[in-house]
């Protein structure tokens, strides 16, 4: 296969790359929340999570959101509330970094359980954004024409 059909099917399937980028996340943030990841590493991981939902959410507020607001201007008002909760996701996150933070330094069983009850504030408000953005967004992005460039999806 040729890279030009390669990058047409790349194109063709962000709606897809999207609910991938989305399971990844959500299966890191269970294994946070039901313990999967020993205490010792809890805050590694915890940061590890922060990042890759920062540079997700910053990936689409720079690459794929003014490109949708270009070429779809219905959904504006829609990717304008979706940089909204980017944007409380990320003072949420820049909480649960701070304890996680503060836990590498010293083991505290407060500070585990003030992460859990963080990281379930950020369960909360995340899933309603994910849910979001795939009702309205994947056959959108599914739809682009390769010639788009779009850039910025991946986490």
């Amino acid at each position: 296969m040729d890279s030009n059909s390669s990058e047409y099917a790349r194109f063709l399937a962000y709606g897809t790359q999207l609910l991938e980028i989305h399971v990844d996340l959500r299966d890191m943030l269970a294994d946070l929340r039901e313990g999967v990841i020993p205490e010792r590493d809890l805050a590694t991981h915890c940061l590890a999570f922060c990042a890759a939902v920062t540079r997700h959410h910053t990936g689409e507020d720079t690459g794929v959101f003014p490109v949708l607001a270009e070429l779809h201007p219905e959904l504006r008002d829609f990717l304008a509330g979706l940089v909204r909760d980017h944007n409380q996701i990320a003072h949420l996150l820049g909480g649960v970094g701070k304890t996680a933070r503060l836990l590498q330094q010293e083991d505290d069983p407060e500070r585990v359980i003030r992460l859990q009850e963080q990281l379930n504030a950020v369960a909360a408000v995340l899933e309603t954004h994910f849910i979001g953005e795939e009702k309205r967004l994947v056959a959108v992005l599914n739809a682009l024409d390769p010639s788009v460039g779009l850039t910025g999806l991946t986490g």
